[in-house]
C-alpha cells in the first residue's frame, strides 16, 4: 500500500469511513455482536475485493466505494455476513472439503441467519432470490447449519450447475483465504489463539440470545450447533464401563524357576505364589435402554446397538458370567432381552423387531430396574445406557448407580436431562458414522 496514489489514498480513507459507519450500525441495532465486531479486522488491501478470513476481512477501497454507491445497506450486510463465518468457524475447512458447496453451504447458513434477524438496515435485493431456496432447504434438513447443508449438497440432489447459480445469489464476500491465504498480517496474533478467541465469542453470543433474549433463531440453531460438545461415543463407551479385578496368571511377571525350586527344596511350599493380580475391564450387570418412540428412527437404534457391541467385544468387556439386559421402551417396558455371552449379543442382531413406537416415559425403565436389584437378578449393576430422543418424562430421585442418556438430537434443541444423569448428544449423521 505504500506506492498508492493521491486518488488510492482518499478513495482509502473514505472506504474506512464506511467501514466505520456498517460497524456501527451493526453494533447500534445488534448489542449481542458488540465482541464479535471489536474483535473483527478490516484491512484495505487493493488485492482483493472483499475477502474474509479468520477474524478479518481484506477489502479494496474501490471495490467498497462503488457497492456503497449501488446499495448502501450492502456494506453492514456484507460486513455482517463476514462476521459471522468467523463467528461460526467456517473458515477452519477440514480435509477432503469440496469446496464449491463448502463455500455455498456457509455462505447459505449465513445468509439465513441475517435474513431470519428481520432489520431494516440489512435488508439487500439479494435475499428476494434466496427465500425460495431457502424453503426448499427447510424442508429437507432440520436446521440450515453449514454442514447439514454441505451433507445435503454432497448428496447428488443438487447438480454442480445448481450450486454455481445459488453461489451468485448466496455470496457476500470472497473465500479465497479460507483455504491458505494466510492472515493479513504475520505479527497478528496466532491461528490457534484466534481459534481460542472466536470460541469464546461465539458461546458468548450464544448464552446471550438463549439467556437474555429467549432466541431461537436461525443464527441460535447455528450457534448451538458450532458450540456444541462433540463426544466420542466410542471412548465415552470404554470409560463408562466397570474396573474390575480378575486374577490371573502373569507370564511375563511370575518365575517358574523359583516356584519349581522352593517345591524341591521345601516339598509343599514354594518360594513365590504362582497368580499374580491384574487389573481388566468387565461388564458384569448392565443395562442398555433404547427408546422405540415414533421420533427415533430404527436404522439409527440399530446402529447404536451395533456400535456399542462392537466396542464392548473388541476391548473384551464381556466378562464370563455378565448379565446383560436390552431392553425396548417408549411409555412402558415392550421387550427385555437378557444377554450372557457375546454369542447371545450377535444372535441378538438376527430379524430383531423393534418395538413399540409410542410416547416416551424414561420412568417403567427406571423401575423395571429397581425391581431386577430388589430380587437380585441384578448384584453388580454397572449403569443404564438409554438412547432416546431426549422428550420424555424422567424419575423425581437419582436411582443408585450411573446413568447415561444418549440423546439422538437432530432439531439442536436445547435437551435438559437432570443433573443425576450424563449426557451426550449426537445427531443422526454421527451415529450412522459410527
Amino acid at each position: 500500500m505504500d506506492n498508492l496514489t493521491e486518488r488510492d489514498r482518499q478513495a482509502q480513507e473514505l472506504s474506512g469511513e464506511i467501514i466505520t459507519l456498517a460497524r456501527n450500525s451493526i453494533l447500534v441495532n445488534l448489542r449481542f455482536m458488540d465482541r464479535a465486531v471489536g474483535n473483527f479486522r478490516c484491512v484495505p488491501n487493493m488485492n482483493y475485493g472483499f475477502a474474509s478470513g479468520g477474524g478479518f476481512v481484506m477489502y479494496s477501497p474501490w471495490t467498497l466505494i462503488i457497492s456503497y454507491r449501488q446499495e448502501q445497506n450492502l456494506i453492514p450486510r456484507n460486513l455482517l455476513h463476514s462476521i459471522l463465518h468467523s463467528v461460526f468457524r467456517h473458515s477452519i475447512v477440514g480435509p477432503g472439503i469440496e469446496r464449491l458447496r463448502w463455500d455455498l453451504a456457509c455462505d447459505i447458513a449465513v445468509e439465513d441467519s441475517i435474513n431470519g434477524l428481520g432489520r431494516d438496515f440489512l435488508i439487500v435485493k439479494r435475499q428476494d432470490s434466496q427465500f425460495s431456496v431457502i424453503s426448499m432447504l427447510r424442508e429437507k434438513l432440520p436446521a440450515l447449519t453449514a454442514e447439514r447443508i454441505y451433507n445435503y449438497l454432497s448428496s447428488g440432489e443438487v447438480s454442480m450447475t445448481r450450486c454455481y447459480e445459488w453461489s451468485e445469489l448466496f455470496a457476500g464476500d470472497q473465500h479465497d483465504l479460507w483455504y491458505g491465504g494466510g492472515t493479513p498480517d504475520q505479527t497478528i496474533t496466532s491461528e490457534i489463539d484466534l481459534r481460542e478467541l472466536w470460541d469464546d465469542i461465539s458461546r458468548r453470543m450464544q448464552t446471550e440470545l438463549e439467556l437474555f433474549r429467549n432466541d431461537s433463531s436461525a443464527l441460535t440453531q447455528n450457534l448451538r450447533d458450532i458450540n456444541r460438545v462433540r463426544y466420542n461415543y466410542t471412548e465415552f463407551l470404554k470409560r463408562f464401563g466397570i474396573h474390575s479385578e480378575t486374577i490371573r496368571l502373569s507370564e511375563e511377571e511370575f518365575d517358574n524357576n523359583y516356584y519349581t525350586y522352593g517345591l524341591d527344596l521345601y516339598g509343599d511350599i514354594p518360594l513365590i505364589e504362582p497368580l499374580e493380580y491384574r487389573d481388566k475391564k468387565n461388564i458384569r450387570d448392565f443395562v442398555i435402554a433404547i427408546d422405540t418412540s415414533g421420533s427415533v428412527k430404527g436404522e439409527v437404534v440399530q446402529k447404536f446397538v451395533q456400535h456399542t457391541h462392537d466396542v464392548l467385544a473388541a476391548q473384551n468387556s464381556f466378562d464370563t458370567s455378565i448379565n446383560l439386559y436390552i431392553i425396548q421402551c417408549d411409555d412402558e417396558i415392550r421387550d427385555v432381552e437378557i444377554i450372557r455371552s457375546a454369542d447371545d449379543f450377535d444372535r441378538y442382531f438376527i430379524d430383531k423387531e423393534i418395538k413399540g413406537l409410542g410416547r416416551t416415559d424414561f420412568r417403567p425403565v427406571f423401575e423395571y430396574v429397581g425391581k431386577l436389584l430388589e430380587e437380585r437378578r441384578l448384584t453388580d449393576l454397572r449403569g443404564v445406557l438409554y438412547f432416546t430422543d431426549g422428550m420424555g418424562r424422567f424419575p423425581e430421585k437419582a436411582p443408585g448407580y450411573d446413568v447415561a442418556f444418549i440423546i439422538h438430537n437432530d432439531s439442536m434443541r436445547d435437551i435438559w436431562v437432570p443433573d443425576w444423569a450424563m449426557k451426550i448428544e449426537m445427531q443422526g449423521e454421527e451415529i450412522m458414522g459410527l
